[in-house]
């Protein structure tokens, strides 16, 4: 019983060491919640998300979580790139920059002093805004990332000009239209035919 508790201690006095250093090393929060009342989406797209969440049995929510950090995993040294575009463009230290738009958003950030700069051709160029009456509105509430993948999804905001909700709804319909027949679609047909390969 003595060697238990001991143990016990031991291991109490481990994971307090160690918490203080990841908080040492960290002291944010490590996830941002991002508000999105709605999403846009073709109604084709809206089926192919639909029978995605429901074939691997994931939530809607934690999917488009999901869509988001697939689309900066594929475009996270454009976003970088625009980034540091926009600090020198605003004269701004990049630890400064990041965290305004990390902790508070793009509010906090300081006006240009050299012009808003060029970004170039976008990832989401060929992915026109999202005409509300030519889809299909869902409601939905919070979007929750990790502090890198909002700032990067802030960056992506100010780099397109359009509303949050407009840009999130683009990052789905191009998931959708470049990983349906490449990711998805093969697990749901190798399942309707009973095979593995």
């Amino acid at each position: 019983m003595a060697g238990e508790k001991q143990h016990l201690w031991k291991d109490l006095r481990y994971r307090q060491r160690f918490n203080s250093q990841v908080v040492r090393l960290c002291p944010c929060r490590m996830a941002r919640d991002i508000r999105i009342n709605y999403l846009y989406a073709s109604e084709a797209t809206w089926q192919r998300f639909d029978l995605t969440c429901d074939y691997f049995g994931w939530a809607n929510k934690s999917f488009v979580q999901q869509c988001i950090q697939d689309f900066f995993d594929n475009h996270r040294a454009y976003y970088v790139e625009a980034a540091l575009k926009e600090i020198d463009a605003r004269q701004v230290e990049e630890t400064t920059y990041y965290q305004a738009l990390r902790d508070v958003g793009e509010d906090a950030l300081p006006r240009y002093q050299k012009g808003r700069p060029g970004f170039g051709i976008t990832p989401l160029d060929d992915f026109p805004f999202v005409e509300a009456e030519q889809t299909i509105k869902r409601r939905y509430n919070v979007i929750t990332l990790g502090n890198d993948s909002a700032v990067l999804l802030k960056v992506a905001r100010i780099v397109d000009t359009g509303p949050m909700v407009q840009l999130v709804s683009r990052i789905l319909e191009q998931h959708f239209q470049g990983c349906w027949e490449s990711k998805y679609l093969p697990y749901l047909e190798r399942d309707n035919a009973g095979l593995f390969s």
